[in-house]
């Protein structure tokens, strides 16, 4: 198979960008498009999600603990009296 020029009949010599204006040109469209996250962000989003799963963990023990305390039989209200009824023979 020969390559054959005039295939690229219609490529134009634009102008010359400079590689590292090109890289980083190429790494703003990986990054909007979502396929490269930049560190700062990862660090930013792994503390976040660091603190989600302590908070969880928190909630978690606040309502064992609750449950563990709700379980308990309550006193007998106060405010009423306590009385005995006779015993009838």
């Amino acid at each position: 198979m020969d390559f054959d020029s005039s295939d690229n009949s219609n490529a134009h010599y634009s102008s010359k960008i400079r590689s590292q204006a090109f890289k980083q040109l190429q790494l703003e469209k990986l990054i909007k498009g979502g396929k490269v996250i930049p560190a700062s962000k990862l660090a930013e989003t792994m503390a976040t999600e660091l603190q989600r799963v302590k908070d969880f963990e928190e909630a978690a023990s606040f309502e064992e603990r609750q449950r563990i305390c709700s379980n308990r039989s309550s006193p007998v209200d106060i405010k009423t009296p306590l009385t005995r009824e006779r015993l009838e023979e």
